[in-house]
């Protein structure tokens, strides 16, 4: 089995930073893809977090497999964790994870009641793969107002605590969180839902997966989109039907494989789900 590592250097300092700041909080939201809810996932968190409860937020499910979606809500519940699966821009955030907070928090709660002790509010890290919808999930969590950078000894960069209300509070580390793939596969499905640039893994591999996976599944919406093409040349067709031409009128395929890959990261060919 092939491991892939991407920014093995920045990860590492990732790693460290969630290891100094788990301690201090007393959940962990873990924002990952409704469209590859394992992939997306980080395993070097499950390793650090310990018995740290964890709230999973599944973004993007309005371009993922309704039925998928279920599907992982239930693996996730059955290991444990509170799971919200939202459209990150129509959804009530605050208050869907207002509630989650409630149930992870409610042991603790009533053992303070027993004991006469004033709840403090909650605090969690949150954290989450490139463009699955962290930052605008903090943004409609908080306010500019509520934020503030808190320095901490042994923590080389500030780390940002949001206040989301009286019972909350987020701390967001900076710099990107990244896994690294146990194999070839989970890498290809991050870049098909946009969580690293396709740089990190060659183009034509990319765009060949995905077309071999939707031809099959999502067939109806080729026409639809592109009109009819001829699969055993379709990116060269699609390059002619787009007029994407090199000099010497060659078809720029390279072009045409961005633009599919760009329609199959931002759901112009329907809901889609790749675990």
């Amino acid at each position: 089995m092939t491991q892939v590592q991407w920014f093995p250097g920045h990860m590492a300092k990732a790693i460290r930073l969630i290891e100094e700041t788990l301690p201090t909080v007393d959940f962990v939201i873990e924002c990952r893809d409704a469209r590859a809810p394992f992939s997306t996932r980080n395993p070097v968190l499950a390793r650090a977090a310990g018995d740290k409860k964890v709230m999973v937020i599944l973004t993007k499910k309005d371009l993922a497999d309704p039925e998928r979606v279920l599907k992982w809500e239930k693996i996730l519940k059955d290991e444990g964790a509170e799971v919200i699966a939202v459209d990150v821009f129509n959804d009530p955030i605050k208050r869907l994870v207002l509630e989650k907070t409630e149930i992870l928090m409610k042991e603790r709660h009533a053992r303070d009641e027993r004991r006469g002790i004033r709840s403090r509010a909650s605090r969690a890290l949150i954290v989450g793969v490139p463009n699955v919808g962290k930052s605008t999930i903090i943004n409609q969590l908080g306010s500019r107002k509520a934020a503030r950078v808190e320095n901490r000894p042994g923590v080389t960069q500030a780390i940002k605590l949001i206040k989301v209300g009286p019972k909350l509070e987020i701390v967001d580390t900076p710099g990107v969180l990244w896994p690294r793939f146990e194999n070839e596969e989970m890498g290809i499905k991050c870049a098909l839902v946009g969580s690293i640039k396709e740089t990190g893994f060659p183009l034509e591999l990319i765009t060949n997966y995905a077309l071999n996976k939707l031809k099959v599944t999502h067939h109806d919406y080729f026409e639809t989109l592109y009109g009819k093409l001829d699969f055993e040349n379709f990116f060269e067709s699609l390059a002619i039907a787009k007029g994407y031409l090199q000099s010497g009128g060659y078809p720029d395929i390279e072009q045409a494989r961005r633009t599919f890959l760009h329609d199959v990261q931002n759901g112009a060919m329907g809901p889609m789900s790749w675990d």
